[in-house]
């Protein structure tokens, strides 16, 4: 009876161990698309250094390193975020920026 609920026991642990969440939290694939996608639609300067995280992060997932590559999935993400976050900063201000330019010189005539 005790060896029944050990067993019982074991493959209950075992398929909540199969089923639990896996601690990386991205698709590998989707964040190497995202980082090219900021090189073409964001400040490729900075979609640069996420590409290269991005790849990082996927090589050291490959070799079984789940916490480096948690905390360079995490790099590309910031440098992807960064790279869309200054392209629409730039967007935005440069026609406030003309705006404004030409508002100062009417006032000034």
């Amino acid at each position: 009876m005790e060896d029944e609920e050990n067993a019982v026991e074991i493959l209950v642990s075992n398929t909540e161990a199969a089923h639990s969440p896996s601690p990386i939290r991205c698709c590998w694939l989707r964040l190497r698309y995202l980082a090219a996608t900021s090189i073409i639609c964001g400040c490729s300067c900075l979609g640069v250094m996420a590409l290269v995280f991005a790849i990082k992060a996927e090589e050291r997932h490959k070799a079984g390193q789940s916490e480096e590559a948690v905390h360079w999935g995490a790099q590309a993400r910031r440098f992807i975020l960064a790279s869309f976050v200054v392209w629409f900063a730039i967007l935005i201000m440069g026609p406030l920026l003309l705006w404004l330019l030409s508002y100062a010189v009417a006032q000034a005539e």
